[in-house]
């Protein structure tokens, strides 16, 4: 039977950057990539491709996040995590609606734990521990006190490199169906102009 441990035994667990005021997108002007809760989907996937370029107050160099790192989304309804695999041109950091989750890779893979954060035993925790009505929430205490099925090193990492190949697949499939949508799209377009010029 597997160790089971607290989240904060195997990682360090902190919020983002705080951010006092809206969110601007300061283009090529920016000096960092920002990563908020719309970056991360329903399914765990991190799109890097996307991220808003900011102009952080203060000193943002604490707050800076590096490939491994594990980024959890704290309002609900779905409770989903992503990871970054890897690094950008720009500096990244998050905000304080996430929960950056840095684990100790000598005792918990990263691509094992984002995978279980997102399976239906993390998932079952989380929402248990939700609270709030129309908007639900967790925060990063309730996190920290998550239990985590421990398998050896070795295991982790086979759970891990399928968490990871299948995320990929995922990805290809996504890009497949928006192309297909947008191939759809264009040909009933297509349909409906010939009927109107044939009509003219």
């Amino acid at each position: 039977m597997h160790k089971i441990v607290t989240l904060e035994s195997v990682a360090e667990i902190k919020l983002g950057m705080p951010f006092k005021s809206a969110i601007q997108d300061a283009g090529e002007q920016g000096s960092c990539y920002l990563i908020q809760t719309k970056d991360i989907g329903l399914d765990g996937i991190l799109d890097l491709g996307t991220l808003t370029s900011v102009i952080p107050d203060g000193n943002p160099e604490k707050h800076y996040l590096f490939p491994n790192d594990i980024l959890l989304r704290l309002r609900g309804p779905v409770f989903s995590a992503g990871i970054i695999e890897e690094g950008t041109d720009k500096p990244i950091i998050t905000s304080n609606q996430l929960a950056v989750i840095r684990c100790n890779e000598n005792i918990i893979l990263p691509h094992y734990l984002h995978w279980y954060i997102n399976s239906s035993s993390g998932g079952k925790y989380i929402r248990s521990m939700s609270e709030g009505t129309s908007i639900s929430k967790i925060n990063s205490k309730t996190i920290s006190k998550m239990n985590v099925k421990l398998p050896t090193l070795e295991e982790q990492d086979k759970i891990g490199l399928i968490n990871r190949n299948w995320i990929k697949q995922k990805i290809t499939y996504n890009a497949l169906i928006q192309n297909g949508d947008l191939l759809f799209d264009s040909i009933c377009e297509n349909i409906i102009n010939r009927r109107a010029l044939e009509n003219e």
